[in-house]
């Protein structure tokens, strides 16, 4: 009883947290077993006692550890629980990225379709599908999350350009290549003038990123971060990045190649089924490599 008085009146200017409880419990046992270990060897009981607490030395700081570890927690799960608001600004972006996407996508499928296709048509819907990815980066990019500040709108427009640049070289080479009867050494060489440089842009842009996480999620101990964001570990862990970017890789090189074959064997209209299974074999690979049931980083 007197040990767990003097451990209650240590505390008194602690939050009663279930963590600062079990603490006080854990310190209060100790300081019995000490104070009757101290007796057997004929200490008498005041003189026991004074021994045992000044053998435990300044254990309010760790209960000021334990605290900010409790405090930490509960401000991450909050910040993690909330939904930040999505501003109208960005609202309008996404919805604006969606309809240009929806629009050259659609304009490009009717263009395939109708009996008398114009290239023009296929131009114009590279262009929109371009702008509609870059301007999903440079709002996403600049809308705020729960972990993470808003990016500044100067370099989320180097980001727009980039990713506009690289979708453009891409899809006007493929319409090139595919429809427009050019060589694939003159479709590969767009690609080099466009998608290249927009590559190495990117990967620029990223290794140079500034840190945007706030206050409470950098305050938060490795441990407690990685309980949190356990969906983010799955997929930025950079092993796994790396077998998917690889499994990846292989896997659009074979439907390209097995595409290339089938084209000039049966010619366009079944070839492209190639990329049907391909797609599929794409959500396979992720729902398999970032599943829940894969080990998260220790």
């Amino acid at each position: 009883m007197k040990e767990k008085i003097y451990v209650d009146r240590l505390f008194a200017d602690y939050e009663d947290t279930p963590e600062i409880r079990d603490f006080k419990e854990e310190i209060a046992g100790n300081l019995k077993e000490r104070v009757k270990e101290l007796r057997s060897k004929g200490l008498g009981e005041e003189e026991a006692f004074e021994k045992a607490t000044a053998e435990l030395g300044d254990i309010t700081a760790i209960a000021d550890d334990v605290g900010k570890t409790r405090r930490n927690e509960a401000i991450g799960q909050m910040y993690m629980k909330a939904k930040v608001p999505i501003t109208k600004k960005t609202a309008a972006g996404l919805t604006f990225a969606t309809a240009l996407l929806l629009l050259g996508a659609g304009l490009g499928v009717i263009n395939y379709f109708s009996e008398t296709s114009d290239m023009l048509l296929y131009y114009i819907s590279v262009l929109l599908v371009a702008d509609a990815a870059g301007t999903y980066a440079y709002f996403g990019l600049t809308g705020e999350t729960a972990a993470r500040y808003p990016m500044k709108s100067g370099r989320a427009l180097a980001y727009y350009i980039i990713i506009f640049v690289g979708v453009l070289g891409e899809g006007l080479a493929s319409v090139m290549f595919f429809f427009d009867g050019m060589e694939l050494s003159a479709a590969l060489g767009i690609e080099f003038v466009l998608v290249f440089p927009a590559v190495c842009a990117l990967i620029f842009m990223i290794a140079t990123e500034t840190d945007r996480k706030k206050p409470w999620f950098k305050a938060m101990t490795k441990h407690e971060a990685e309980k949190e964001m356990e969906f983010y570990h799955n997929y930025v862990d950079p092993v796994k990045a790396a077998r998917f970017g690889v499994s990846s890789g292989g896997l659009w090189f074979l439907a390209a190649a097995l595409f290339v074959t089938l084209f000039f064997i049966f010619e366009w209209q079944h070839a492209w089924v190639v990329f049907l299974f391909a797609f599929a074999a794409q959500i396979f690979m992720v729902a398999t490599i970032f599943g829940k049931n894969n080990e998260v980083r220790a």
